[in-house]
């Protein structure tokens, strides 16, 4: 009578004998980090950098959006040359040739797509608009590479009448926002040529109507 042990020997070559294919070694998966893994590190030195500088100039609580601030300045580069442009980048912390500009902006662009991206119980929302004084010539290839980077809208303002310009960028962005966010320009120079203007905007979702924060926000010190 064959033992048991010898079944279990025999059952274990016929499944073996089955499945030749498992026993090869197949290759290793590549794995191909985000785009946005690549402005990931100086986004990071840039972060803290200004958080020290806005530390240390303020008594009171900072809040602001790194990410938003880098935005700015990277919209900006897309229009200057030279010097300028280089100033630009050493501000940031985008001194060097590696990665190159081209996947700097694409590693942005891809990390807003992420944080606009809907959320269980958040909803975040950031985007990125750009006014023009009328006078301005030859703008059509920056504008033309803001819009297909970043996605933003542009709108030609005359800022030499400026109660009209302002009235023109906060009902633009009243619109924008479905009216969550008013009357953010108060004050504006004859002599602006350009603004750029940067909103992020959190909301609770489904049951969620109000955001849970660690400690609630003080409305006497919130503006």
């Amino acid at each position: 009578m064959v033992s048991s042990i010898t079944w279990g020997f025999l059952l274990l070559a016929g499944l073996c004998s089955q499945v030749p294919g498992s026993l090869r070694r197949s290759k290793p998966a590549i794995y191909k980090p985000p785009r946005f893994f690549s402005i990931a590190p100086r986004l990071d030195n840039f972060t803290f950098k200004l958080y020290h500088e806005l530390a240390y100039q303020s008594k009171n609580n900072i809040i602001f959006s790194p990410v938003s601030i880098a935005l700015a300045f990277l919209m900006l580069s897309l229009g200057t040359k030279g010097d300028t442009h280089t100033q630009i980048l050493w501000g940031i912390d985008y001194k060097f040739k590696k990665p190159p500009m081209a996947e700097i902006h694409k590693g942005l662009a891809h990390l807003l797509e992420i944080l606009n991206q809907p959320g269980d119980q958040i909803q975040r929302t950031t985007s990125t608009m750009l006014f023009l004084d009328k006078r301005l010539k030859h703008a059509h290839k920056f504008l033309d590479n803001v819009k297909r980077l970043y996605h933003s809208k542009a709108f030609s303002v005359n800022f030499r009448d400026t109660e009209e310009a302002k009235k023109e960028i906060n009902d633009q962005i009243k619109v924008e926002t479905q009216g969550k966010i008013v009357a953010v320009v108060e004050k504006l120079d004859r002599d602006t040529a350009f603004a750029l203007v940067n909103y992020m905007i959190y909301e609770g979702k489904g049951r969620t109507t109000r955001l849970s924060w660690f400690c609630p926000f003080s409305l006497a010190v919130t503006f």
